[in-house]
């Protein structure tokens, strides 16, 4: 009876242990390519490198990529801060919020962000993929979640993908 006692409490014990079942943050670690970009505020880029993504500790992940200034082209990185909520990063020292998004396409997410910038509020949202082609179930996809947020649909870019071997030439997403 005592062996019967001890079995179901440690076995309560170790149900009472295990995390709860809980949506799973997408997996965002590794290359990822800009197949379209919208934003609210100001003109999207026309012209995207991939987007690399490494973890840190803590859950939090850096974001390393190249952007163009003045004709030159800069590596940047972006730590982005996991938070409570599973498929949301802060950045920015919490000026910015990054929200992951899964699609019905397999390999593309949508990572829409928003916060401010310079005193200015800024919504923008961008399709990704593990592939620099343009998927176009993903783009309605993403032209759905875009109208969904109330950002200007007429305003998405398909972008020039940067980089090796990438010569597309940058177009509205008719």
């Amino acid at each position: 009876m005592k062996t019967l006692l001890l079995a179901t409490a440690l076995g309560l014990i170790t149900v009472q242990a295990q995390d709860p079942p809980s949506f799973q943050d997408p997996d965002i670690l590794g290359k990822w390519y800009v197949n379209a970009v919208v934003s609210e505020t100001c003109t999207p880029e026309t012209q995207v490198s991939p987007i690399l993504f490494s973890a840190l500790s803590g859950g939090d992940v850096l974001a390393s990529f190249t952007i163009r200034k003045n004709g030159q082209c800069h590596a940047a990185e972006i730590t982005l801060e996991k938070t409570d909520t599973p498929g949301k990063y802060r950045a920015s020292w919490g000026r910015a919020h990054l929200f992951v998004e899964g699609t019905p396409v397999k390999d593309h997410l949508v990572f829409y962000s928003e916060g401010q910038f310079k005193r200015a509020r800024f919504r923008k949202a961008k399709l990704v993929g593990r592939n620099p082609a343009m998927n176009l179930e993903a783009l309605e996809a993403f032209k759905k979640f875009v109208q969904h947020k109330g950002l200007p649909q007429k305003d998405i870019v398909i972008p020039v993908q940067t980089g090796k071997g990438m010569t597309k030439e940058a177009s509205p997403a008719s």
